[in-house]
This record gives C-alpha cells, sequence and structure tokens, in this order.
C-alpha cells in the first residue's frame, strides 16, 4: 500500500522474503509461541477433543491451521496469496493433513459471501488486519460467520508499540506522525492501537475476553550486545509470565484478543 493509491496488500511477491526475514527467525518462533499458547489458555476446549469448526481467514503459510487440524479440528482456511496458498498445501501434504483443511483462493471481504452457509465456532484474524486498508471492517465483516456462541482470535500489530520504538530509537518524525518513513519494509500499513479496536468492540457490542501482549521484550531494539547470551526458550517463558498482565499486555509488538457478541 503506498502513496494515494491505498489497498490491500497480497503477499504473492513477498512469501519468501517472510518466510526468511519472519518465520524462519527467533521473532516468528515467539511470536507463533505465545499466540498458541494464548489460545489454549484463553480456549482451553480446543484441546479437550472437541472439534471446532474454524475459519483462518488471512491465514498465510497455514501455520496456525495445520496445528489446528493436527488437534482434530474442522479447518476453512482462506488466503488472497496464491503463492502463500501453494505453501500452506505443501506443508498440509507433508503432514498427512490436506483431508482435513478446506483452502479458498479469496480475499477476506469475499469470505462471507462464499461462506454464506457456513457457521463458525472459531474465526482467527491472525498478523492480517494492519495490512488491510480498512482493518477494523474486515473483523466485522466476518462476525455474521460466527455460531452464536463463537469466538474471534484477532492477532493485530501494535500501533503504541511502534510508535513506542519509533521515539526510542530517534525516528522522531515518525513517532509525532504515527506513520513509519521507510518503503518497502514489512511493518505493517496500517497497525491499530488498543484503544482504537476497544471502541470499535463497544460499538459493535463485542466482548472483549482476553487480551495479551505478543513478543513483548524480544528483539525490543535491533541488536543485543554482543554479550547477550539469552536464549529462545528463556524469551519465551519471560513472555509467558508477563503476556497478560499490564501494562506488560500493552506493550506487545503484537495484540492477540479472543472476542465474541455479548449478547451471545
Amino acid at each position: 500500500m503506498t502513496g494515494k493509491d491505498r489497498k490491500d496488500v497480497s503477499f504473492d511477491q513477498l512469501k519468501e522474503r517472510f518466510r526468511r526475514n519472519v518465520y524462519q527467525t527467533g521473532k516468528g518462533e515467539i511470536r507463533l509461541a505465545l499466540t498458541r499458547a494464548d489460545m489454549l489458555a484463553s480456549i482451553p476446549e480446543l484441546a479437550s477433543g472437541k472439534s471446532f469448526k474454524i475459519l483462518d481467514a488471512g491465514s498465510g503459510m497455514g501455520q496456525m491451521a495445520i496445528w489446528l487440524a493436527a488437534m482434530g479440528h474442522q479447518v476453512t482456511m482462506a488466503d488472497i496469496s496464491e503463492e502463500m496458498l501453494n505453501h500452506a498445501r505443501e506443508n498440509l501434504e507433508n503432514e498427512q493433513l490436506a483431508d482435513r483443511v478446506r483452502i479458498f483462493h479469496a480475499a477476506i471481504r469475499d469470505l462471507p459471501g462464499l461462506l454464506a452457509e457456513k457457521s463458525f465456532d472459531l474465526i482467527l484474524l491472525h498478523g492480517v488486519i494492519a495490512w488491510l486498508e480498512k482493518p477494523l471492517q474486515a473483523v466485522e465483516s466476518l462476525l455474521p460467520l460466527l455460531a452464536s456462541d463463537g469466538r474471534m482470535s484477532v492477532l493485530y500489530f501494535n500501533r503504541d508499540k511502534l510508535i513506542l520504538k519509533w521515539g526510542i530509537t530517534g525516528q522522531i518524525e515518525s513517532a509525532l506522525s504515527g506513520r513509519g518513513r521507510k518503503k518497502g519494509s514489512l511493518t505493517p500499513v496500517n497497525p491499530v492501537s488498543f484503544a482504537e479496536f476497544a471502541a470499535f468492540c463497544a460499538e459493535k457490542k463485542l466482548a472483549i475476553i482476553s487480551k495479551a501482549g505478543i513478543r513483548i521484550f524480544y528483539r525490543f531494539f535491533l541488536k543485543f550486545p554482543e554479550s547477550f547470551q539469552v536464549g529462545i526458550e528463556d524469551f519465551i517463558r519471560l513472555e509467558l509470565q508477563y503476556c497478560r498482565t499490564e501494562p506488560y499486555a500493552s506493550l506487545g509488538e503484537h495484540t492477540h484478543l479472543l472476542i465474541k457478541a455479548e449478547d451471545r
């Protein structure tokens, strides 16, 4: 999304950069581990043997879909990027899970029409809304697909943490304007603040069931001192201890929320 011509971003041209710079790095490992742990803490029934009908919207390479399918859930995944979906198909075949996951090549805005007769116990919007022109509109568009007691798991890039990092690292103009200046980076184009999301939930009568910061401490700065000897597992333990405790829950690189309609 650049200049005045703003639109949703597809990762067809960014797949390899994401795989190399996010999914195959410590920050990607921590993000995945913390998100999975918080989902299990928020929805313990996921690991109870009960089969959920799950929609993974903006599923990317399918890390969450594969994990959930392996637990016995019925998963539908959808993404606008054919390249990402091809990678997911390959991984599903390797894990012998292809028969448990349905795949749609579609934008999030098109899913209510494609899945009009479907009702999901859980909908995932992970790492995707901040790449859309209207992030919160994507959340609203999928609410009709929730079952009567369904929940939505939203993982979004945290604008508040981004501004804090800009200020600390001397990117004053970016911090003042609230907009980054580096083009072509893997920083999402429309990060969301918790205040903005909470106001949206209040307006739409959605209850926030749980909130966690994802990747609070790890790589807060771009580089660690050479003497830094803390491993990924140590960071995961630290992140798990504080991810639901304020003020740390509001200081994650990403914020993970579980929401549902108040009247359900």
